[in-house]
């Protein structure tokens, strides 16, 4: 009975362990399988428990075979050529990069080689033929420096713009019958200016046969230095650079004195001096105020509006009254309700000009007097409110505006 007894509770002591064995592994499976499943949750793959294999017997692996990559060299870039170069490349990728720049280093090298061969071929175009005598060589290179050589040195010498003026020279000239001023300076390639100028001549009209004058060679006019003045203010007046005036006075230095005669070359006369002398100027007939002009104004005595053909020029009673161009009188008279005193003179080219209200005439009927010679004294005769000259101007008979451009200073 006891042999019974202990043969079961040995048994069961065996059979207890073996459950506690099973117990264990059952609980550790367990933890194995939920720390799969919250390694899994969490993203992770790779187990934390290894795991239980049957051990089987390993078959040999095969040999396998190692492919060797050939080392390359590394090369530095340097930094400015670095444009996003990849850092890792095929080997197909490095023959292609070496093949392109061995082809540009290749190209490098034959331009510089053709450039060396061109220069040197140039050299020796330029290379000079000396001559054997070295008492010539000197000669030789001296010959280049020379700008009567041409193609030679560094380029032939270029002077400035500014023409070469000499100092002017003049010749005598007898006027012929039939001639004119303006025919003479054609003549001459010369400017009328010029020859009126030079010759002083105040009336082209006036030219007779036989009479002598001078012809200068360039155009210009002639200047006497005044107290004051020096070559640089008369070079702007006149708007003549300083070396041509220099020049045409034959002047080594800018040194001149009052009194002086010049030439300016270039110069002109001006248009109150050309007009004067040609016939067409219209000097002021008398100093004063002018109170009326050309136009439409109220009449001084009715305040009716009524044209007004000429200017009233107001002075004191005596001044002098003088003739605004040479010409000829064709009327003298006295108009009580009019122009009172007056005188009318004709001019050349369809001209012909009028004074009234004078207090003395000074003239007579067909007479021919000069540019500014006296006509008489201003006055207050005839329609008049005061002491004033009266003067009109007419073209062909029909009455001008004076001040449009007519009468000078």
């Amino acid at each position: 009975m006891s042999n019974i007894v202990y043969t079961n509770h040995g048994l069961n002591m065996q059979r207890t362990q073996k459950i506690k064995r099973n117990t264990s592994r059952n609980s550790l499976v367990e933890k194995a399988t939920l720390l799969r499943q919250q390694s899994v949750r969490r993203g992770k793959l790779k187990s934390l428990i290894p795991k239980y294999k049957r051990k089987t017997k390993s078959k040999p692996k095969p040999a396998q075979t190692t492919r060797l990559t050939p080392r390359i060299p590394k090369i530095r870039v340097p930094k400015w050529l670095h444009f996003g170069f990849p850092k890792k490349l095929k080997l197909d990728e490095y023959k292609l990069v070496l093949a392109v720049t061995g082809v540009l280093v290749l190209g490098l090298l034959t331009w510089g080689a053709l450039q060396l061969d061109g220069s040197s071929s140039q050299a020796e175009e330029f290379q000079l033929d000396l001559p054997a005598n070295s008492g010539t060589i000197s000669g030789e290179m001296l010959a280049f420096a020379s700008p009567e050589s041409e193609s030679r040195g560094s380029g032939d010498i270029t002077l400035g713009d500014r023409p070469i003026i000499n100092s002017v020279s003049t010749n005598p000239y007898v006027v012929q019958r039939g001639d004119t001023l303006s025919e003479i300076a054609a003549e001459n390639n010369l400017d009328v200016g010029t020859l009126i100028s030079f010759n002083k001549i105040n009336d082209v009209r006036r030219l007779i046969a036989g009479s002598e004058i001078t012809i200068p060679d360039i155009d210009g006019v002639p200047y006497t230095v005044q107290r004051g003045d020096s070559l640089e203010k008369i070079s702007a007046r006149y708007e003549v650079s300083l070396e041509n005036l220099l020049d045409a006075n034959d002047l080594q230095t800018a040194q001149i004195q009052p009194g002086q005669k010049l030439f300016i070359p270039g110069a002109a006369i001006s248009e109150y001096e050309y007009k004067k002398a040609m016939g067409t100027l219209f000097i002021y007939p008398t100093a004063g105020r002018l109170t009326s002009g050309f136009g439409y104004r109220a009449d001084p005595f009715t305040g009716v509006r009524r044209m007004h053909y000429g200017v009233d020029l107001a002075n004191r009673t005596g001044t002098v009254v003088k003739a605004t161009m040479a010409g000829r009188v064709v009327a003298v008279g006295n108009q009580a309700r009019g122009y009172g005193n007056y005188v009318v003179i004709k001019h050349n080219h369809g001209y012909q000009s009028l004074y009234g209200h004078l207090s003395t005439i000074e003239v007579s009927q067909n007479q021919y007097i000069p540019q500014g010679a006296r006509v008489g004294l201003m006055g207050n005769s005839g329609r008049s409110t005061g002491s004033h000259l009266h003067f009109s101007l007419y073209k062909n008979n029909v009455p001008v505006n004076p001040l449009g451009g007519y009468l000078y200073k």
